[in-house]
């Protein structure tokens, strides 16, 4: 026991001084991940002011009449809005650029004016233009817009009920609440990038060590440490083990910078420590997992880098997930990157304590545990092959 753990300690110490030799490469496996995580969250903060954001808007007006002008002035001073008056042809440039939606009054508008509860005669038009790639600012207009013009023919229609000048409003007052399991818990744009770019990072350093091992296996240096009689099983847990070491000086390394220079907060240390350990098992289980079933390791390098956007992408950690459509959240469940990102995200901006981190951590430690008896028994399958003769 005691020859085999060393023989572990010294094949892990190998690779290690392996990765170190290479300083400027070494380095640059831990600036990557906090640049990309600095990166997108920057892109995706939006400070916490209290000013509801505005939609810009264009606005044209290609009717004359009193009661399109007040809808006009209405959208003008929409507080939701950022909304400016300019001719037919600004505007359909403002959205061939993208910079805003057009809301067009067209000539005939007027006659909404004489509108009636229960009418179904044909209706006045207004013309909303948007890019192709804006339909979700295309509804928020619309229902903006909708807005607006109702209070103005409500006003025509009930002038002789609502008072001068009164102001119409809802009957009721709508109070947001956020709700969570996690008391305090409020979205940071820095902390879910920290965790997604982190945990990508660690599955391509994961496949970085694995196709390290590839070509080890197809080059002289297996061959050695085959006729050094060294167990199949000690070259497995010491290549997982350094692999697993430097996915952790990664994980420290970079939500260090997170929190030093970005405010990203941890809520249990604890629990932080146990969803780091399941996380870089798991990139040394993926390391391992592309070794044993890569063939070449250009093939196996464009397989790996196809599967582990594909799972970064489905799992959340590019963009929050609600973002995803329907059958994507249902089919990220089957991924370990979407429980990972659950885990750290309970304990980091959701602030949550060790309890938490638990059932990702258990979920994460699972798929490393399968991964790796997968890579094993591919392992010793082959190596079973070549010490019988088989090619």
């Amino acid at each position: 026991m005691t020859t085999r753990f060393g023989l572990t300690l010294a094949l892990a110490r190998k690779d290690w001084r392996l990765f170190w030799a290479d300083r400027r490469a070494a380095l640059m496996c831990f600036v990557v991940p906090v640049v990309l995580a600095a990166a997108f969250g920057t892109v995706f903060n939006r400070p916490a002011t209290g000013a509801p954001a505005k939609l810009p808007v264009v606005l044209v007006v290609e009717d004359a009449g009193p009661f399109t002008r007040q809808v006009a002035q209405e959208l003008l001073s929409s507080p939701r809005l950022e909304a400016r008056e300019v001719s037919r042809a600004e505007a359909e440039q403002a959205v061939t650029d993208r910079a805003a939606v057009a809301v067009v009054l067209p000539a005939g508008f007027e006659q909404l004016k004489h509108w009636q509860p229960g009418v179904t005669a044909e209706r006045p038009e207004l013309h909303l233009l948007h890019h192709p790639n804006a339909s979700a600012e295309r509804q928020m207009a619309e229902g903006v817009v909708t807005e607006a013009v109702m209070k103005r023919v409500t006003r025509e229609a009930f002038a002789d009920v609502i008072p001068e000048g009164a102001t119409l409003a809802p009957p009721f007052k709508v109070e947001p609440r956020s709700v969570s399991p996690h008391p305090g818990a409020r979205f940071s744009s820095y902390a879910h990038s920290f965790c997604g770019m982190t945990l990508q990072y660690l599955l391509f350093w994961g496949m970085e060590s694995g196709l390290v091992l590839l070509r080890e296996r197809q080059r002289s240096v297996w061959t050695r440490v085959r006729v050094a009689a060294v167990p199949l099983s000690c070259v497995i847990a010491g290549k997982a083990l350094a692999t697993a070491l430097v996915a952790l000086l990664q994980v420290f390394c970079t939500f260090g910078v997170g929190y030093l220079a970005f405010g990203v907060t941890i809520g249990s240390p604890v629990g932080f420590a146990l969803l780091a350990f399941t996380a870089c098992a798991l990139a040394a289980a993926t390391g391992l997992l592309v070794a044993a079933v890569g063939t070449t390791e250009a093939r196996a390098r464009n397989v790996s880098i196809l599967v582990i956007l594909g799972a970064s992408m489905l799992g959340g950690l590019w963009v929050p997930s609600f973002l995803l459509p329907g059958w994507a959240r249902d089919l990220s469940l089957a991924l370990p990157t979407t429980w990972a990102l659950k885990g750290f995200e309970s304990v980091t901006w959701q602030g949550g304590g060790f309890w938490a981190a638990v059932p990702s951590a258990a979920a994460v430690a699972g798929f490393a545990l399968v991964l790796l008896g997968a890579a094993a028994l591919k392992l010793t399958l082959a190596e079973r092959g070549l010490r019988r003769g088989r090619t």
